[in-house]
């Protein structure tokens, strides 16, 4: 059994803001998920996503979920701690997938949404590896935990 985290991205990578609600199989693979890792959820600070959290019934599932007003490098170290195997899922490039690259984390780009046309400026914006939905990516993570 291999320790290790996975920290989500909450808009857009599991929720989805044109329908109001998550994308569908999210709430399987969470279940799944947190039964073997711990999970983390990473979302910026604005007024309606905590109430809509609450709704959505999904916080037993991680670890923690921070809201915050930027995305930094700071927080994710921090949710990291001493653990060596972490992956980064999101839609951002210039966001979680670039903060989780320069860190060294195993980084997952969802191409879908409002980002999924971005164009990476360099390297860091390159994610290790590119989903469109996450039909896949049970098995991405078991392979990377190997």
């Amino acid at each position: 059994f291999v320790f290790m985290k996975i920290i989500f991205d909450y808009n857009r990578t599991i929720f989805d803001p044109e329908t109001d609600n998550l994308y569908l199989g999210i709430l399987e693979l969470l279940k799944k998920l947190s039964v073997r890792y711990e999970l983390f959820l990473i979302s910026r600070n604005e007024p309606t996503r905590k109430k809509r959290l609450e709704e959505l019934n999904i916080k037993n599932y991680f670890q923690k979920i921070l809201f915050v007003n930027e995305k930094s490098k700071k927080i994710f170290e921090k949710i990291a701690g001493n653990t060596k195997k972490i992956i980064v899922i999101g839609d951002s490039i210039s966001n979680e997938i670039k903060i989780g690259n320069q860190l060294g984390f195993f980084t997952i780009r969802l191409k879908r949404g409002e980002f999924a046309t971005q164009i990476p400026k360099n390297e860091k914006e390159i994610a290790k590896i590119e989903i469109v939905n996450f039909n896949n990516l049970e098995n991405i993570i078991l392979s990377y935990e190997k």
